[in-house]
Parts: C-alpha cells; sequence; structure tokens
C-alpha cells in the first residue's frame, strides 16, 4: 500500500515537472536576457515557480536529513541494550529514505535548472564568488547518495559482530547530509549577510564569503528545524 502511494507521488510530481517544461515556451524563446534582467515563466512567474520548487524540495529535504538521525540513534540504543525491538524500529524509519531521497533530488534538480534559467545574470554572479563550494557539493551528494543506500540495504547483512559497520555508515550518511546543509546555507546567506567581497561586488575571500555573518546562525536553526519536521512527519506515520 504504502509502495503504491510513492508511485503515485512520483508520477504526480513527474507530470508537474512536464507541465512546468511545457509551460516554459515562451521562456526559451525570449532568447538571451539583457545584463541585469531575468526570464518571467509565463502563467506562474518565475519568483512562483522558483518558491514552489524550493518549498517542496526543502520539506523533503528535512526529512531526509532527520530521519537518519533518528534512526542511528535508536538502531545504537538497540545495539548497546541488545534489544531487537529497537533494531526493527529503526529500519522501519530508514524504510522512508529511498523514495524520499529520489523525490529530494528530482525536486532539488528542477530547482537548479529553473534558477539557472529564470535567472541566468544572478546565478552567473553568485557561481563566480561561491564557484568553488559548487564543485565540493555534488561530491558530498555522491557520499550521501552512497551512504544511504549502503546504510538501509545492507541492514540484514551487518548485524552481529558487523554491526559497528552499519552504524558507521549511518554517521557517515548523516555527516555528509550535515555538510550538504551547511554548503547550499552559505549559498542562501550571502545574499542576506554578504561577505568576503569589496564595494562593487568583486570577491576578496571565499571564506569570508562562505562565513558570512548570517551563515552559522542558519546552519542552528535549520539544523533544528529539520530535526522538528522529521520528527513530525515520523510521527505522523507511526501513528498512521
Amino acid at each position: 500500500m504504502f509502495g503504491k502511494r510513492m508511485w503515485k507521488l512520483c508520477l504526480a510530481l513527474s507530470l508537474a515537472a512536464l507541465l512546468l517544461i511545457l509551460g516554459t515556451g515562451t521562456v526559451w524563446a525570449q532568447g538571451p536576457a539583457p545584463t541585469g534582467e531575468y526570464r518571467e515563466l509565463a502563467g506562474v512567474g518565475s519568483r512562483l515557480a522558483v518558491w514552489m520548487a524550493a518549498q517542496l524540495h526543502l520539506n523533503f529535504a528535512a526529512f531526509v536529513l532527520a530521519v537518519p538521525m533518528f534512526a542511528l540513534v535508536i538502531e545504537f540504543m538497540g545495539w548497546r541494550r541488545k534489544e531487537k525491538r529497537f533494531d526493527r524500529l529503526a529500519h522501519e524509519m530508514a524504510r522512508l529514505l529511498p523514495p524520499a531521497f529520489s523525490i529530494t533530488a528530482i525536486l532539488g534538480a528542477m530547482m537548479a535548472i529553473m534558477l539557472f534559467t529564470l535567472y541566468p545574470t544572478f546565478m552567473g554572479y553568485l557561481t563566480d564568488i561561491m564557484g568553488p563550494t559548487m564543485w565540493v557539493y555534488p561530491l558530498f551528494f555522491l557520499a550521501e547518495t552512497f551512504s544511504l543506500y549502503f546504510y538501509y540495504y545492507s541492514w540484514n547483512q551487518l548485524q552481529g559482530n558487523k554491526k559497528w559497520i552499519h552504524l558507521l555508515l549511518g554517521l557517515a550518511l548523516n555527516i555528509f547530509g550535515t555538510a550538504i546543509l551547511f554548503t547550499a546555507d552559505s549559498w542562501a546567506t550571502f545574499m542576506m549577510t554578504p561577505g568576503g567581497v569589496d564595494e562593487v561586488g568583486n570577491l576578496t575571500s571565499l571564506y569570508n564569503a562562505v562565513w558570512n555573518p548570517g551563515w552559522m546562525p542558519l546552519n542552528i536553526h535549520r539544523l533544528v528545524a529539520n530535526i522538528t519536521l522529521g520528527a513530525l512527519l515520523a510521527g505522523a506515520y507511526a501513528a498512521y
């Protein structure tokens, strides 16, 4: 039953993406945008379209970040206390990760495509400033992907004396997920509290651009918020 609902959700998201692509016909016909301007998405509006993709992406991303934390803590409790019920609970929570992770990746790709096509001038500037971190980001993403699928699909194989290996996979999954969050936060906070640039916006220090005044406060805020949202969704799933 759960699998059928996930397939329906994936189908709905795919249809939404197709409609979004079809609705951007006027965007592609506009040609290069003049410097300082951005392209408009017909019928929806660029800001609304980006917000919708970003909001859905962040909701699923928060869930994908929080659930491995719960699963790892509960699994560790079961390992230390030698109680199988904790391990079964952690495994049940981890069942939600593969489909949620796939949807998160799809929505993130949609958001990135819209940002670079609808706001080319702005994204070009942000890439000039944060370019090195944008090369590191997909490496973290690949590491998280491998960690997540190895963590889930090796659950039954890595039991007994091999349980510590499985716990290390869960720890790596959480570390890479948090690194992805912190990297993306540097881009968001640079837009609000820029650092590492001169009066005209030229980069003077990548370190200060990343570690801008709003970076660490947003990291803490989003980490706590993601855990809270993940707890809510996990509780709702448990109640169901």
